[in-house]
């Protein structure tokens, strides 16, 4: 999972980078070139945050299980 994290936050880094790339480019093509690649690390974090959240979920669910209390009033008497 430290992994996914990691990989994350890199392509949130280079996304920032790329954008500041086309923000900062005086040639229309590479604005636009850095702009797109900035686009796409952008929707390629998002997507594994998805993943990363879908599977911290599921970790998390596998981890504890769900007991029902039943308090002694509600318990039969013999």
């Amino acid at each position: 999972m430290k992994d996914l994290r990691r990989r994350l936050e890199k392509l949130r880094a280079d996304a920032r980078d790329f954008a500041v790339m086309s923000q900062m480019a005086t040639d229309a093509e590479k604005r636009a070139l850095f702009q797109r690649l900035a686009d796409e690390l952008a929707f390629e974090a998002l997507e594994l945050e998805v993943i990363v959240k879908q599977k911290e979920h599921s970790d998390s669910s596998d981890q504890h299980e769900v007991v029902e209390f039943k308090p002694s009033s509600q318990k039969k008497r013999g």
